[in-house]
């Protein structure tokens, strides 16, 4: 089914399944595939908000820090989770709208389906992900009027273009929703990857961690 979707788009089906998943869930719907893009593409979603402007306005900063819990807000209130393992369907509203993206991406003669046609999808099918949306002035004519960056879509893998002013948008974003400490550990591993030496010690999920490498990027 996802064989026309580039990585960043299997991306977001795969953020989706984990959002469905923490909001216990027991199929994928349309919120959760707008969650999946916003944490896949959030790039996407910031030149949408600025009109193309990067760095992106303290305005539009605000309004991308709002959106997903406007759109968490959609699920209903529980503290039950479904497992992670195991398939969750999609269902038919989700269903439709990755139709709805497939058809947009024939409509704009790309062989591929990324995280745009995603959205046009969701915009088409009308979930109640859309009215955050559109509070926020993303509506179908202004989706299909942002041009595709950094992705060849005639071919099967995404082009690795490298323009500043966007490319890096999402690694910003990302940085940004990190954990003051975690943060501080991937701007260390930016700089060791800059000069060939890093080293990192603290905390996650799963417990402390220890990351090393120098020179030619060995681990231990």
């Amino acid at each position: 089914m996802f064989e026309r979707y580039t990585e960043k788009a299997r991306r977001v089906v795969f953020f989706a399944r984990y959002e469905a998943s923490q909001h216990g869930t027991s199929e994928i719907d349309t919120p959760c595939l707008l969650l999946g893009i916003l944490r896949e593409d959030k790039d996407l979603i910031a030149r949408l908000l600025t009109a193309g402007e990067f760095p992106p306005l303290p305005a539009a900063c605000e309004e991308l820090a709002r959106l997903s819990p406007e759109v968490e807000a959609l699920f209903p209130k529980t503290d039950l989770k479904t497992a992670t393992y195991g398939d969750l369907p999609l269902n038919a509203a989700a269903s439709q709208a990755l139709a709805y993206a497939a058809e947009e991406a024939w409509r704009l003669g790309h062989k591929h389906i990324d995280p745009r046609h995603l959205l046009l999808g969701l915009l088409r099918t009308g979930g109640p992900e859309t009215k955050p949306l559109l509070a926020h002035g993303i509506d179908l004519e202004k989706v299909r009027a942002e041009p595709f960056q950094g992705v060849n879509l005639d071919k099967h893998e995404p082009r690795q273009a490298l323009d500043p002013a966007r490319d890096y948008t999402g690694l910003f974003w990302t940085l940004l929703s990190m954990p003051a400490d975690r943060r501080e550990a991937a701007a260390k591993l930016l700089e060791g990857l800059a000069t060939g030496k890093f080293e990192a010690t603290g905390t996650s999920r799963n417990g402390p961690f220890h990351f090393s490498f120098e020179d030619k990027g060995e681990c231990s």
